[in-house]
């Protein structure tokens, strides 16, 4: 760890736009309490700006806040999806550090990461990490092998991160939802999506075919540029620091 970088507490946070808040407010009051049990900070980023914010582009804001955080100067960062459910006996997210390892991840039955639960230690390594994810934002998931294609940010999340030795695999028990096992008799610390996945909004485009994702990436605009005014408004109306 860099400690010239750490000068601040960890950070958890989750973003719940849209309406999130209040689909989900029973599992975010289960992350406040988490925290102030664990003395972390946490931010529930629930307003959207005046422009409005969709789906994918909350998904690509949390590695934009991520990055942010680590810069600030937060000592660890945990980002949670805002459809998961702490529950009261989970352990702090230093019980799963291990030496030369900066990014902790579950992965589901696929073998693939689920990006719905990062644990980021702060340091050169994992600045580094985020700094090549955000750059990826304006690449559309039809250029990635087909194996690692998942939504969002997440097939992203799943390149960069395979095989990467700063990246270590953590129980499913810290992100268990419908595409992950636990072994008999274990109980899950983090339970996501589970029976809420009929409560999400939907949104209704969907590009269907690389042309059509590489034509509505051009409509929108760079990503990159997008996610800097978002963050600048969220750190206006958060003054997180």
């Amino acid at each position: 760890m860099n400690d010239s970088l750490v000068n601040l507490p960890s950070l958890m946070f989750t973003i719940a736009t849209n309406g999130y808040d209040e689909i989900y407010k029973d599992y975010l009051a289960s992350h406040q309490k988490y925290a102030d049990q664990h003395g972390y900070k946490y931010i529930a980023f629930t307003k959207s700006p005046p422009q409005g914010i969709s789906g994918t582009n909350s998904a690509w804001l949390k590695i934009a806040i991520i990055l942010r955080a680590l810069r600030k100067g937060y000592k660890n960062v945990f980002f949670i999806d805002a459809d998961a459910l702490i529950h009261d006996y989970t352990p702090p997210i230093e019980s799963v550090f291990r030496t030369k390892k900066f990014i902790y991840m579950s992965v589901e039955s696929s073998g693939n990461f689920n990006s719905g639960v990062i644990i980021v230690v702060n340091a050169n390594q994992s600045i580094n990490f985020f700094e090549k994810l955000i750059f990826r934002a304006d690449i559309p998931n039809f250029f990635l092998p087909k194996s690692d294609r998942c939504l969002y940010e997440n097939g992203h999340v799943v390149n960069l991160a395979k095989n990467n030795p700063i990246v270590e695999i953590i129980s499913p028990k810290w992100n268990y939802n419908y595409n992950t096992v636990l072994p008999e008799n274990e109980k899950e610390y983090v339970l996501h999506g589970r029976n809420s996945w009929h409560k999400k909004p939907r949104s209704r485009q969907k590009p269907f075919n690389l042309f059509e994702a590489s034509l509505l990436r051009i409509n929108q605009g760079p990503r990159y540029f997008l996610l800097k005014r978002l963050l600048k408004y969220y750190e206006r109306e958060y003054r997180f620091k």
